[in-house]
């Protein structure tokens, strides 16, 4: 009889398994980010569009900087990197809700003109 309960195999991704899902998740912010950036700079006033510039970049390289970490042998940085992104949104709560605002408003807006545009 073992004393260690059992843990599913499955439950606990490898290293490699979770720097492959970083990689992805990274890719993926970038591009996001990009795109965001693209949007908000063609629909918005230059007040807000300075904010949500600095908010962008501040998603880039929070993602490039997971990016550096997946590639660490150690997950305890991982997660010291993970706490210091949350409290960086947690912060940045105002300029995260006007770049979401904005980019919602410029999907209505496109949305509106395109369904204009097939009647």
């Amino acid at each position: 009889m073992t004393l260690i309960p059992h843990v599913n195999e499955r439950s606990v991704p490898t290293p490699a398994e979770l720097r492959k899902h970083v990689t992805r998740a990274t890719g993926r912010l970038r591009d996001t980010a990009v795109h965001v950036g693209r949007l908000v700079e063609d629909r918005t006033p230059d007040p807000v569009l300075a904010g949500a510039l600095r908010t962008a970049t501040r998603v880039r390289d929070t993602a490039a900087r997971a990016g550096r970490l997946a590639g660490h042998r150690s997950l305890d940085s991982a997660k010291a990197g993970a706490g210091r992104a949350a409290t960086l949104a947690r912060a940045n709560r105002t300029a995260l809700a006007t770049v979401a605002g904005v980019l919602t408003a410029a999907v209505l807006a496109r949305r509106a003109r395109r369904a204009r545009r097939a009647k």
